[in-house]
């Protein structure tokens, strides 16, 4: 998931933590306009007050962030006390307009899903903005500031603003402003709080360094952990500057290309587990900042300190209840040059549940950049007990034991996106097939016993998974091409999901109970095996083409069930339970490019059903279209595949780029296809009527097609299958386009005992048998 301003930090409010800040580096005085402290600047942040001095009367001001458009048409505009020596707010009561018009049809459509309208021109009494670029310089040259009094007026907005941008539980501040406010530099930030005359608010953020910096978010009255799901529209700023910048979503964060991280996970009491690491990182940046940065690290762990290579104690701070920690690094960073950190800390990472001691899969238990998907090598030590086994990324470099603790070491071939690792009282199962990695298959069954009451469920259910994760492996190496990892780990956790990282994936233990009779279970291993090309092999750009991971992986896990099970209508049946939800919710205006933003209030259909299961529907329909109907041949279709798998392998593509690989395999454009189904997000039904004439011994079928629910140029090519007895099926494909279609089938020399429209559920669609 892309961290975004409110939503990373705003998952930080849930989760405890706790680090002190270290006394500052003797020797080293920093300038004036950087924070030697963080709590100190964050006091001064939250004791801003209107500045009695500086207070305008206001007449027809306007005021322009990309397409947000203020007109301050009467009031008074004060500016607030200065942070870190320098004015970085204003605040305004009176009236005024705030207008607002996305730049595309999905956002526009997005804003219309919250408030109604395409384009916002709303009343508003309050303005209090924040802010890091030119607003300052801006409101000095168009009003006088003097002595005056609007205090009362005021304090509402301030009070609302901080509310939604900081927690004071936690001392948190939102991590783009608080960057700057720490560090002295103006990185361009603006945000607006508008308290609107309807007596709803929005906060308007113009970020042009991020790569989509333009947001619009709703508020709530039960402070900023509502706002998480609360975002209406974001998009590229006009003016925005990550185009030289890696394709990130996040362009400002440091990162390190490389940890070395040691960690101690000795017993404790109640039969729990403790744990504390130190972790030495490479920190870099695309842009120059610092010396303060910003890392996530796992709401339960506390940080203890920092120290820089030299041997300087470095002042550091996380907060109660959040999952980010800044670090002021000795100095601030350069482009192309990186500076080594230790961060030494320790927490509640490990929870057991009977026999099972487990992590969670996505908690960041090393320092991880804000930006989220920035790659690093890894060298692991860990310390654990000698009668539990250990999995993680990398292969295993060296093992050793002593005083009941088992020592093991695991480092990366190349640079990765994730790490983690597993533990518990698995016992190993190893599977083998010609032609793919060996698999270690890591099992509790005395886990799985406490869970279920002393029974295990379903016998030789290692095997079972060791056998669908290796034929998995294979039907994937064939399908894409081949895998880089050189060995496999499969092991087990008490979580309703799955998660792949490089050559191991955590698998549900639910699945090691039985298999599903459905398929789902193939579908759900198959999955996580598929991600190894699908989001590890091939990485998406942003998250509007996290289905290239997601859809791509839950097709493949499909694809894979219809064949290991040799079983059409498992597949059939999976995709018409998607389509019946899809359906269902069809007003929903949630396209699949939209990627983690689907998870909203206003969603009905939440980021699986769109991400994963259309994701997985718009690759079935590419199928579709490539199948050669008369054989069913599908080489067409497969080589697509490994093309684009081949081409990407090791890179970060775009819908794009797969639309460009598409079109090289079909041999004609295919915007129609994108548009429709990537960044559209209506679901056609389609009311088919059908008669058939004999015209001298040839029968033609005629069709009269009327497309609903979605405009008159949506189109699409619908395979058509005539049943002619004894076995004999004619297979066509016909184009349907506008409100009406009457489409005349070519001469068939039986005559038909049915037909089918949307044959093989070549679309995802609702289809009506109607009468001529």
């Amino acid at each position: 998931m892309r961290p975004t301003t409110l939503s990373l930090l705003a998952a930080g409010l849930m989760v405890p933590a706790l680090a002190g800040a270290a006394p500052p580096r003797h020797g080293h005085p920093a300038s004036p306009a950087v924070a030697e402290s963080y709590l100190a600047r964050y006091a001064e942040l939250q004791g801003l007050r209107v500045d009695p001095a500086q207070v305008a009367t206001v007449k027809d001001l306007t005021l322009d962030r990309d397409v947000g458009h203020f007109s301050f048409t009467d009031g008074s505009l004060a500016l607030l006390t200065p942070v870190g020596g320098r004015v970085i707010g204003a605040v305004f009561h009176g009236h005024g307009t705030f207008s607002f018009t996305p730049p595309t049809q999905v956002e526009r459509d997005r804003l219309r899903r919250f408030e109604k309208r395409d384009s916002l021109v709303d009343p508003f009494t309050d303005v209090m903005v924040l802010f890091t670029d030119s607003s300052l310089a801006e409101l000095q040259k168009k009003l006088q500031f003097g002595p005056g009094s609007m205090i009362s007026a005021a304090s509402a907005s301030i009070v609302s603003m901080l509310g939604f941008v900081s927690d004071d539980k936690s001392k948190w501040f939102t991590s783009d402003l608080m960057d700057d406010f720490l560090n002295g530099t103006s990185g361009g930030l603006f945000y607006a709080f508008i308290n609107r005359e309807s007596g709803s608010s929005l906060l308007l953020i113009d970020n042009p360094v991020d790569q989509e910096g333009v947001e619009l978010w709703g508020s709530s009255s039960v402070g900023l952990y509502s706002h998480q799901t609360n975002s209406i529209c974001q998009f590229a700023a006009a003016r925005h500057v990550a185009d030289s910048l890696d394709l990130s979503d996040h362009g400002r964060a440091a990162y390190s290309s490389a940890y070395k991280v040691e960690s101690w996970m000795p017993q404790s009491g109640g039969g729990g587990m403790s744990f504390s690491a130190k972790a030495h990182l490479d920190i870099g940046s695309a842009v120059p900042r610092g010396p303060w940065v910003a890392f996530d690290l796992y709401y339960k762990l506390d940080v203890d300190s920092a120290r820089a290579d030299g041997g300087d104690l470095l002042p550091t701070y996380k907060g109660h209840e959040s999952g980010t920690t800044w670090i002021h690094l000795p100095e601030a960073l350069e482009p192309g040059k990186s500076l080594g950190i230790t961060l030494y800390y320790h927490g509640g990472l490990l929870d057991h549940y009977g026999e099972f001691y487990y992590i969670d899969p996505n908690a960041p238990w090393y320092p991880r950049s804000m930006e989220g998907r920035s790659y690093a090598t890894f060298d692991l030590t860990f310390h654990s007990p000698d009668w539990l086994q250990l999995a993680s990324v990398g292969s295993r470099v060296d093992s050793s034991s002593a005083n009941r603790m088992t020592t093991t070491r695991w480092v990366t071939d190349a640079p990765i996106r994730n790490a983690s690792f597993n533990l518990g009282n698995f016992k190993a199962y190893h599977a083998q097939e010609a032609g793919v990695p060996p698999v270690t298959v890591l099992l509790s069954e005395d886990a799985h016993r406490t869970i279920n009451g002393g029974a295990f469920h379903q016998k030789n259910m290692k095997e079972a998974v060791g056998s669908d994760v290796t034929s998995a492996l294979k039907f994937f190496t064939w399908a894409y091409g081949p895998v880089t990892a050189k060995e496999f780990i499969a092991t087990e956790i008490p979580y309703a999901e799955g998660v792949a990282f490089p050559g191991l994936i955590d698998l549900s233990a639910w699945t090691f109970q039985e298999t599903n009779r459905q398929g789902l279970d193939q579908v759900f291993r198959a999955h996580e095996v598929a991600h190894q090309w699908w989001g590890i092999g091939v990485d998406f750009t942003t998250y509007h083409d996290q289905w290239l991971s997601e859809g791509f992986a839950e097709f493949s896990g499909l694809w894979y069930m219809q064949t290991a099970l040799k079983d059409s209508k498992k597949y059939f049946d999976v995709l018409d339970d998607w389509r019946t939800s899809f359906v269902t919710h069809r007003d929903q205006r949630t396209p699949i490019s939209l990627g983690y933003r689907v998870e909203n209030v206003k969603d009905e259909l939440g980021y699986q059903d769109v991400v994963y299961y259309k994701g997985a529907w718009v690759l079935h329909m590419l199928r579709g279209l490539m199948i050669d109907l008369k054989t069913m041949n599908e080489d067409r279709f497969t080589g697509m595949m490994r093309q684009f798998y081949s081409e990407n392998q090791g890179k970060r593509a775009s819908t794009a780029d797969f639309q460009k690989v598409v079109e090289q395999a079909s041999g004609v454009k295919m915007d129609w296809f994108f548009n429709q189904w990537v960044y559209g997000y209506q679901i056609p039904t389609y009311k088919v009527a059908t008669r058939t004439d004999n015209n001298g011994g040839q029968y033609v079928v005629h069709l009269k097609v009327t497309q609903e629910n979605v405009p008159d140029t949506w189109l699409m090519y619908v395979p058509v299958a005539v049943d002619l007895g004894d076995k004999k099926v004619a297979r066509f494909r016909v184009k349907v386009t506008g409100h009406q279609s009457t489409i005349d089938l070519p001469a068939l020399p039986l005559q038909p005992k049915s037909v089918k429209f949307n044959d093989l559920d070549g679309v995802l669609a609702e289809v009506k048998t109607v009468d001529w």
